[in-house]
This record gives structure tokens, sequence and C-alpha cells, in this order.
């Protein structure tokens, strides 16, 4: 019981969702009581419910699992019941074997394994370097502009604007003006590592320079930024091909290293 409780594959039985269910309404309950006696602990609540709603959903998931039902049957208005009250199904399901037999695993898990699929001839190392280089110069750009323009709205769609030639030329750098490599995940990481770089120096120059207050309402912001920083720079992800159509070669595609950690 309660051996994967942020999971959302397998199976869990009906009494561990009903203590799931009794643990989230308890601590729901218990911040918001808190949360009126001391208003200093309002900022708190997201750090708890955001945990909490996973855990909740995950535990539904694999209820429903049990059910031989999908996840996403607990969104149903008064399925919640059939989830507490209904009986699983008997033996293994397409979603895993039944919790309520003892189960041994046939074969030995294999130990777990990070992997990083890079392009050909490329490190984390060299590319964590560019990554770094034009993320300080996107900053600086965005500090230039935040200082020097004083209406708010074309200050805003600046600094917005800068993360599209500053991208764009990460790009060139990175591929050397070649066509992209055909590494998906890769090239979303790629992104996402870069905002996320800009959002950590933008918050080191407003602690040290600016003596800007660390609070949970900058990580929710934070997380904001992030995400519009990811999704503006697809702009130039999609800009690059038209003026670099080189076609990489099947070899090249094939031969991508795969680096494990």
């Amino acid at each position: 019981m309660f051996r994967n409780p942020f999971s959302f594959s397998g199976r869990i039985r009906r009494l561990e969702y009903g203590l799931s269910y009794i643990i989230f309404l308890a601590a729901f309950f218990m911040m918001g009581m808190i949360i009126e006696v001391f208003d200093e602990a309002e900022s708190l609540f997201f750090l708890i419910i955001l945990p909490g709603y996973w855990f909740i959903i995950a535990q539904g998931t694999k209820r429903c699992h049990d059910l031989g039902s999908s996840g996403f049957f607990q969104l149903i208005p008064f399925y919640g019941l059939i989830m507490i009250f209904g009986e699983g199904q008997d033996g293994n399901n397409r979603y895993g074997y039944n919790p309520k037999e003892n189960h041994i695993p046939t074969t030995p898990k294999k130990p777990f394994q990070f992997k990083v699929a890079l392009p050909k001839n490329r490190t984390i190392l060299d590319i964590g370097n560019e990554l770094l280089c034009i993320a300080l110069l996107n900053t600086l750009f965005a500090i230039i502009i935040k200082n020097y323009i004083q209406l708010e709205g074309i200050r805003l769609l600046l600094i917005g604007f800068s993360f599209i030639p500053c991208y764009f030329l990460l790009l060139v750098l990175s591929h050397k003006r070649s066509a992209l490599p055909n590494l998906k995940p890769y090239l979303f990481r790629h992104r996402v590592m870069y905002a996320i770089i800009i959002y950590v120096l933008i918050q080191l120059y407003n602690l040290v320079f600016l003596n800007l207050d660390f609070s949970v309402d900058t990580i929710v912001s934070g997380i904001f930024l992030i995400l519009l920083i990811t999704g503006i720079t697809y702009i130039p992800f999609l800009i690059y091909p038209r003026y670099f159509k080189n076609e990489v070669s099947n070899d090249e595609r094939n031969n991508s290293e795969i680096i494990k950690y």
C-alpha cells in the first residue's frame, strides 16, 4: 500500500484510494485553518495544494485501472462513488496485476539509467557553454531594455522580441548553419534549458543589484516566464529551416550519440 503514490501506472485497491482521499481532504482543510490563523502562510498554499492534487489524481488513475477503466473516467460526475465502493477486476488486466494478490516479479528490474540523446559530435559541455553565452547576451539585452525604455507595453514587447534573434543566433552557432538534427526531444529540452538559464540569470540580477526578495510568488511567475520563453523560441525554431535547408543524411540520423549517466 502506498508504494508509488505519485505514479500513474498500475492498480490500487479501494481501501488505499479511500485513505488517499481522506489524507487529501485532511491536508486541504488543515492548510485552510493555518492560513486563517497565519496570513503569511498563504504563499505556502501552492507548495501544498499542487503536490496534493498530483497525489489524488495519480491515486484516482490507478483506482480506475483497477476497475478496468481509463484514468480519465475519474472526471465523470459521480464516478467517484464507483471508485470508492466498486469491486476491482479479478486477476490481471491490461493495467497490471491484481493488488489483492501477492505478486512476485518474474524478471528483475533493470537499474535506472538517465539517457540523453545528443547530436553527433556534440557534448553536454559544448551545448551548455553555448546556452550560457547566448542566454547572458539575451539577459543583457532584456536588462538594457528594462532600464532605458519607459513605456511598459513597448518595453515588454521588445523584451519578448529579443528572445527570437538571440535564440536564432544560438541555433546558427550550435549547428554551424546546417540542418537541425532529427531529435525532437533534444530540441524541445534545448529550448526549455535556454528559458531556465535566462530565468536564473534574471533572478540573480534582481537579488544582487535590485535587492528583491525571493518568494513563492516569484516561483509561480518564474514558471510562467519559462513557459513563455519556451513558446517564443519556437518561432526561430521554425524560421531556421527556411534559411538552412541542408538535409540530414540517414547516417547522421542513425549515428546520434546516446550518453548514459
